[in-house]
């Protein structure tokens, strides 16, 4: 009887499992969301001169070793630093030499962790788009430097508000460049480039224009001619004007990029929180201050710099002392991974780090960890640090082409 029973029952279940298959069929397979996208980084191949070439930019979910191509990126413009915000906008600018689309797009990450173009700004030919900074989501700051140019624009709709010419603080035998800025208390500080014909300065002088925000207007111009140094900030490098935990805004000042450095040395100079001068009393010469771990004592200028906080900034310095053989500034290996104790004035070469071309100077953060890009003597890709143990790892992921630019959402 139990037997029979039990017959029955896996009868039943048989018939019922075949008109399951029959009338219902088994569903998909769950989509597995794919895991968001920390980071955002580009790559640069150069033409054979060096001052040309394509770059490339893409995102990628972490920094596991890893080697990537380029075959998941987009196009973006050479030698021009891509901006990337915490809010996530991600912005590409058009190649510095001027030979691509005259145009700034704006991106964000969709949910399948593809760039999304969400609008374009069109841009005069020829315009040397160098820095972006944002005063909130309806207001941001364009330096132009080959115009003498400040575009304010709307970040979200990609229109053009306003124009602010600063051309009337050119010189008689220069012509007045905009580079990097930062906002602080209302007011926009903007590196101000004297250049020459041949992007060489004439004068030991920092200029810094001081912009009010709520009118966009040029306020001021604050002057300095006692400390040495000249050319406020790296036009490609957003991040060569910074502030520290107390709110001291901090330039660094490339002079004649590292050319000639006995008549224009370069250096770090500070604008204290509550005023609107260059202090008299701070500069970090990098002729006057030794390196601590080099083979050559001093360096020529600071190309990419980093704050780590703390009073610590991460950097990579050019000696060209240490590649005598190349007469090419845009392939020599003379980039110093270094950092610098803006307190005690003091420079120290990471030990062990490799010397990179001037193609491998990406620097930023992940996960607490310092990265740098490095395009060296046997690799090219990214590299961690840290500060606490100064130990050094890589390259973790290896990229096709040199790596010039990394941005992480997950700084913490």
């Amino acid at each position: 009887m139990k037997v029979r029973n039990l017959l029955r029952v896996m009868l039943v279940s048989l018939i019922s499992i075949a008109c399951d298959k029959g009338e219902n069929p088994s569903p998909k397979p769950p989509v597995i969301k794919e895991t968001a996208h920390e980071i955002v980084f580009a790559t640069s191949i150069p033409n054979p001169e060096g001052n040309t070439g394509s770059a490339y930019l893409q995102t990628i979910a972490n920094l596991n070793p890893a080697k990537y191509d380029n075959k998941n990126s987009i196009p973006t413009g050479f030698g021009a630093t891509p901006i990337v915000f915490p809010d996530g906008d991600i912005y590409s600018l058009p190649a510095y030499s001027g030979n691509t689309k005259a145009e700034v797009v704006r991106y964000q990450l969709d949910k399948q962790n593809h760039l999304e173009n969400k609008g374009v700004l069109a841009l005069p030919a020829g315009s040397g788009a160098s820095c972006i900074v944002k005063l909130n989501n309806q207001k941001a700051y364009l330096t132009l430097q080959s115009l003498g140019l400040i575009y304010v624009f709307n970040p979200e709709t990609m229109k053009l508000i306003k124009e602010i010419d600063l051309n009337k603080l050119s010189h008689a035998d220069t012509k007045v460049s905009p580079a990097a800025m930062i906002i602080r208390d209302g007011y926009l500080y903007v590196g101000l480039s004297q250049f020459d014909s041949k992007w060489q300065p004439r004068e030991n002088k920092v200029e810094i224009a001081l912009i009010n925000t709520a009118k966009d207007e040029l306020e001021k111009v604050i002057v300095n001619e006692t400390l040495g140094v000249s050319v406020p900030t790296r036009p490609t490098d957003a991040k060569s004007i910074f502030m520290d935990e107390q709110e001291n805004i901090y330039i660094n000042c490339i002079s004649a990029f590292g050319f000639n450095t006995k008549k224009y040395p370069a250096g770090i100079i500070r604008i204290k929180k509550g005023t609107h001068e260059i202090d008299p009393d701070y500069c970090i010469r990098l002729d006057k201050t030794k390196v601590t771990g080099l083979s050559v004592n001093y360096v020529d200028y600071l190309p990419a710099v980093f704050y780590a906080g703390n009073g610590k900034l991460c950097a990579y310095a050019n000696a060209y002392a240490l590649d005598k053989q190349s007469s090419n500034p845009y392939t020599t290996l003379s980039r110093v991974a270094v950092v610098i104790d803006l307190n005690s004035k003091t420079i120290e070469a990471i030990k062990d780090f490799p010397i990179s071309t001037p193609f491998g100077e990406a620097i930023g953060r992940y996960k607490g960890q310092i990265v740098f890009g490095s395009a060296n003597k046997n690799d090219n890709g990214f590299y961690t640090y840290d500060l606490a143990s100064k130990k050094i790892a890589g390259p973790i992921v290896k990229v096709e082409g040199y790596p010039s630019f990394f941005y992480s959402f997950a700084q913490k």
